[in-house]
């Protein structure tokens, strides 16, 4: 991306002063990273929660950064030009609206939804790999700075895969503006972000919000129960286990078989897909990446054949280890209500003792202590011999289970003691030790006092 007249980039972020103007030289992109600028790209400097990107413009400007767009002007090198703007925000708005209108040949793609989002992605861009360039969001840069670095990454791509995340209203409503999907893809609507939502239909309604440009099409979860009794635009594919009542799944697969570490199942009855692991649920996200491949216009039985040597799944999610004896269940990533029936659930499969530790789900607002003392009937289900709770939302959660007389519940102030106690009680026997809570909580830190 190259702009070699000033007045394209003045046009866009309005600013109310210029300095060294007169060493204005030709843009080669934009960057919002001083540690990863490029010669020539414009340097734009953000005012966030932890860092403020003004005090690293003499970086950026060390490595060659041919512009600054900041809110006041830095002490860099005065060859430099500063335009100096009202707001940092609207002008990376205004940056990314400009570059994603050099972007209309390729295809695009919008993934939201309260769980799947990034394993989604990546099951997707593996798919699509045989068929052209692919830009992907890198990890789970999901809000406007995701956006804005994936897009300001785009060098003549084929295909782009934006991974779009709200944790207040209105926030999807923005990166869809900014992206416009030809196709959007929901995983599903649930209680996840209720702090800044307040329920469940508003968590929905944010989510639906990814297909307000008309020309996207929709690909949908028909299992969800939100989803599937929403008011919903034309341009809608459905995918699902089974064939759903009420409406029919444009893609939809059955269950064959379960092994050990694979799970066998028949796509439209016909193409067979092997899942790399005994979390069948992970289907849901090979089933959104497989449809939305096919509305490119790709055959099934292709998608289906390059899916099955996946193996690809992100880092954090049910990931497997082994630490002597302990074979480590690590679904530390993030964790809401569902995600943590879902790997409860998976517990059941193994017949050696099972200890689990559970940390807070954060952002549940005034339904937090409803969710964690639920918690406690499920983690009962769940057969574990110990439940080792960590965080301030968690003490409701030992607080149930005592009173429903399971004398194996104890609540821990650090990851330190967590292992101490793990490495005392189990002294090394086999078990299954599952960490599961939100990213803030870092329950990976256990691993290695382990």
């Amino acid at each position: 991306m190259n702009i070699n007249n000033f007045k394209y980039i003045e046009k866009i972020v309005n600013p109310y002063q210029i300095y060294n103007l007169y060493y204005f030289r030709p843009v080669r992109g934009f960057s919002l990273d001083s540690r990863s600028i490029k010669k020539g790209e414009a340097f734009i400097a953000l005012a966030g929660k932890h860092k403020d990107g003004h005090h690293y413009a003499a970086e950026a400007a060390k490595k060659g950064a041919s512009l600054i767009i900041a809110e006041r002007k830095t002490e860099t090198n005065p060859k430099i030009p500063q335009f100096i703007v009202e707001d940092s925000y609207q002008a990376l708005k205004g940056l990314i609206i400009f570059a994603r209108k050099k972007i209309n040949k390729a295809k695009i793609f919008g993934i939201t939804g309260s769980l799947g989002k990034t394993t989604t992605k990546e099951i997707l861009a593996f798919s699509l790999e045989p068929y052209g360039r692919v830009l992907k969001s890198k990890g789970t840069e999901n809000n406007i700075l995701g956006v804005a670095k994936t897009i300001f990454s785009y060098q003549n791509h084929d295909l782009v895969i934006f991974e779009l995340g709200a944790n207040h209203k209105g926030e999807l409503a923005v990166l869809a503006d900014l992206t416009k999907p030809d196709i959007g893809i929901i995983t599903c609507v649930k209680p996840a972000h209720l702090e800044g939502f307040g329920t469940l239909e508003q968590v929905g309604q944010e989510k639906l919000s990814l297909l307000k440009n008309s020309q996207t099409k929709a690909v949908l979860n028909a299992k969800d129960p939100f989803l599937f009794k929403s008011v919903l635009p034309n341009r809608v594919y459905w995918f699902g286990r089974g064939k759903a009542k009420g409406r029919k799944n444009n893609l939809y697969c059955f269950l064959e078989k379960r092994e050990k570490n694979k799970v066998y199942f028949k796509v439209l009855g016909k193409y067979s897909l092997i899942l790399p692991s005994y979390l069948e649920h992970f289907i849901d996200n090979y089933l959104a990446a497989l449809l939305g491949g096919h509305l490119l216009g790709l055959p099934y039985q292709e998608l289906v054949k390059r899916l099955n040597s996946f193996r690809g799944f992100p880092s954090m999610r049910m990931e497997q280890s082994r630490i002597d004896n302990y074979l480590i269940l690590n679904d530390a990533y993030n964790a809401n209500p569902d995600s943590f029936k879902e790997a409860l659930r998976v517990l059941k499969k193994f017949k050696i003792p099972k200890v689990v530790v559970a940390a807070d789900m954060l952002e549940l607002g005034s339904k937090s202590n409803y969710y964690h003392r639920q918690l406690a009937c499920q983690l009962l289900g769940s057969g574990c011999h110990y439940c080792l709770t960590y965080g301030s939302h968690t003490q409701a959660v030992n607080r149930q289970l005592r009173a429903l007389s399971y004398r194996n519940a104890f609540h821990f102030s650090s990851h330190q003691k967590i292992a101490q106690f793990i490495k005392k009680k189990m002294n090394n026997k086999e078990c299954l030790i599952l960490l599961k809570g939100s990213r803030a909580m870092e329950l990976e830190k256990v691993l290695k006092f382990l």
